[in-house]
């Protein structure tokens, strides 16, 4: 990344990003299920259906999501993460039911993605997740978090 000029402006500014905020619910899917049951048996979720967010879950959610624009140096010395493999997702629904965005977890390497993309990053740009925060939520909801890492 050596050679890129990026600008100080605005840099280390971490903004609060509220993932379809229209939505009128969100679930929690998990891809919970063993790769060898999964090869047995086709299925890689428990709860097909997901789990509905209560309120006070999505607002932990909706407290969750950043957008950090790194400084120079932090650009500089910036890695790339390769695995991304996710197993959690979080899919909003819109009143009619209709699945209008996801947002997918990997806690085994620390990203996320959306679905359709919600903003397309610069190369100084990155989402940043509070992952304690909402893996704590997950535990009290009975969800695990360390799945087929």
């Amino acid at each position: 990344m050596a050679g890129t000029e990026i600008a100080a402006e605005g840099a280390g500014v971490k903004t609060a990003i509220h993932p379809w905020p229209e939505a009128a619910e969100v679930r929690v899917f998990v891809e919970d299920i063993p790769f060898d049951e999964f090869e047995r048996t086709g299925k890689n979720m428990s709860k097909p259906d997901g789990i509905v967010l209560t309120k006070s879950q999505r607002a932990v959610l909706d407290k969750a999501v950043h957008l950090y624009r790194m400084t120079p140096k932090e650009y500089e010395n910036n890695a790339v993460v390769g695995c991304f493999i996710p197993h959690h997702f979080f899919r909003y629904y819109d009143k009619k039911g209709r699945q209008i965005g996801e947002m997918a977890v990997c806690y085994c390497c620390g990203g996320i993605e959306f679905s359709p993309a919600i903003k397309w990053l610069r190369p100084e740009e990155e989402w940043q997740f509070e992952f304690e925060g909402v893996e704590q939520m997950l535990k009290e909801m009975g969800v695990p978090t360390d799945v087929n890492c």
